[in-house]
């Protein structure tokens, strides 16, 4: 494969994202060299643009994008609670049609920077099935399947990536042991709902008692809640956009930082919006500003690393951050009249940057 420089641009290297202004070096897949300043010989001019790790969105649940808005004057616990309009609608809808919609929202994913996302897929073994047929060729689908009952434990174990737990309520406490063990001996990644709600505070310290793989949602914990988690090693998935569409709050993600805990971020239910991480990465910067109006560049930082760097290790993906022999897997964006006389580029990403900033994805060297 040809060597190709790109140059002019400022690179996001390595698991901190640290600011290289220079240029970057491409061949055979992989990173060769990036060097502050200019190359010798020929090279592409990205006009001060930008290139950064690929988004991973760590939670959604893509097949209800048949039902979208369905939200509307309806509190969560009738939209996506046990038996809620959500299962309705999906229970209503042909096979093709689930398969025509995963398949768009997945593309619009792609186009939206995501080159994996991990989604709690619901309807047993059939559900994952679904999932995997809808796959993208660019977006590498990690699926937490749901099983109906214990006895379908194995087969939807066999088929997936992983368990996906509604809530703690789905099993009584000897059928959430045996799923977390059953899980363990498989090497799958186990997570469960907590915390969305008000009426379930108390249900991080039960969900760690699974040792699992990492939670979601973590809406209503608080900090002795997260020392906890930090001490478990496990992460949490942060869903702040669907959250406050769907009533039930705000992520404390300011809490998760003073602990040191280790996070992601998803777009969730895509009937209610759009796997979009530009906008999650804004809306959540919204969120902790307001939680603590001392957040800064550092806590940007750490925010566009929960939608980039933070999920390569949870979910063990095939490439890592940008830095030299790593695979040359990235996004680049244009500057563009939102992107320019930024005073610190960590936070004007995670701000200001949109899907129309996107010049090309490169997977292994190669332009998607």
């Amino acid at each position: 494969m040809a060597k190709q420089v790109l140059s002019n641009v400022t690179i996001l290297e390595g698991e901190e994202l640290e600011l290289v202004q220079g240029y970057l070096v491409v061949r055979d897949g992989s990173i060769e060299k990036i060097s502050e300043g200019s190359p010798s010989g020929r090279a592409i001019d990205l006009k001060g643009g930008f290139i950064l790790p690929p988004f991973v969105n760590a939670h959604t649940h893509v097949a209800d994008s048949v039902a979208k808005e369905l939200y509307l004057g309806r509190t969560q616990p009738r939209v996506v609670g046990p038996g809620g309009e959500k299962f309705r609608a999906l229970g209503a809808r042909s096979r093709s049609e689930l398969l025509a919609s995963i398949r768009a929202t997945l593309q619009d994913m792609f186009r939206t920077g995501t080159l994996a996302h991990c989604d709690f897929r619901e309807g047993g073994a059939k559900g994952v099935e679904l999932l995997r047929e809808a796959s993208h060729k660019a977006v590498k689908s990690i699926i937490m399947g749901r099983p109906f009952a214990l006895e379908e434990l194995n087969i939807v174990l066999k088929k997936s990536d992983g368990i996906g737990l509604p809530s703690l309520d789905a099993f009584d406490e000897g059928g959430l042991r045996s799923i977390a063990d059953q899980t363990k001996r498989a090497k799958k990644f186990l997570s469960v709902h907590v915390a969305e709600l008000t009426s379930a505070r108390d249900e991080v310290e039960r969900a760690l008692e699974l040792r699992p793989s990492f939670i979601v949602h973590a809406t209503h914990a608080n900090e002795e809640d997260f020392v906890s988690v930090q001490k478990n090693g496990v992460s949490v998935v942060f869903c702040p956009r669907a959250n406050s569409l769907l009533g039930v709050g705000v992520p404390p993600i300011h809490l998760a930082l003073a602990t040191n805990v280790r996070f992601c971020l998803g777009t969730d239910n895509a009937m209610v919006c759009q796997p979009n991480m530009f906008e999650e990465l804004s809306f959540a910067w919204a969120c902790l500003r307001r939680a603590d109006p001392a957040a800064g560049g550092e806590e940007a930082r750490k925010l566009l690393k929960a939608a980039t760097i933070e999920p390569l290790k949870l979910f063990n993906l095939p490439w890592g951050p940008i830095e030299e022999g790593g695979s040359a897997t990235f996004m680049v964006l244009t500057r563009g009249n939102n992107l320019m006389n930024l005073t610190n580029v960590h936070a004007g990403l995670v701000n200001r940057a949109r899907a129309d900033n996107i010049r090309a994805i490169y997977a292994r060297g190669k332009i998607l």
